[in-house]
């Protein structure tokens, strides 16, 4: 079974658990913190990964990273994934477990392609209009500056792409020119 599997059913079960205990949001942030630590700490990942080293000594170090900053039942999670080797997973159990809580509200994250960075209140405007579209509630803009674009947005929800941007526009005149229309 693929790692996005497993982190997929981990993350549901996870989930399941938090809608229980009314702690959802709280999971989610907690799951956020864990992975933050694994991505900013790579030593940690090392000796975690020690064949050598016994699990008692990896659940130790796992406590005393974990235990008192996250929720008792996603430190559980994590100590168990350790005990059977797979704690490689939890970027992704983070990622599919905001996916889970995201579409339960009703929100989306969409990529935004622009010419140069977005401020604040454009990013808002870009989430009212499009938010609807795609069928959300909301969006949570990630702005990627790309100089080729001219001007102009290009935004990528999912699978649906909306091109307004210079080059895009460009591109479809362009073709149409070469079609002879």
């Amino acid at each position: 079974m693929s790692n996005k599997a497993v982190a997929n059913r981990y993350a549901v079960a996870l989930f399941e658990l938090g809608q229980e205990k009314g702690q959802v949001d709280q999971f989610e942030s907690d799951l956020e913190l864990v992975r933050e630590v694994f991505n900013e700490t790579p030593e940690l990942l090392k000796v975690l990964r020690l064949p050598g080293l016994p699990l008692e000594q990896k659940q130790e170090l796992l406590t005393r990273s974990f235990e008192n900053n996250v929720h008792q039942t996603v430190f559980k999670t994590i100590s168990r994934l350790l005990e059977l080797g797979r704690f490689m997973i939890i970027p992704e159990l983070a990622q599919e477990y905001k996916q889970l809580n995201d579409e339960i509200k009703g929100i989306a994250e969409a990529n935004v392609y622009s010419a140069k960075p977005l401020s604040d209140d454009e990013k808002q405007q870009i989430a009212v209009v499009f938010a609807p579209k795609v069928g959300k509630r909301a969006l949570e803009i990630n702005n990627i500056v790309n100089k080729e674009l001219l001007g102009g947005i290009k935004v990528r929800v999912g699978d649906r792409v909306f091109d307004g941007s210079v080059k895009g526009q460009l591109d479809r005149l362009e073709k149409g020119l070469l079609a002879g229309n």
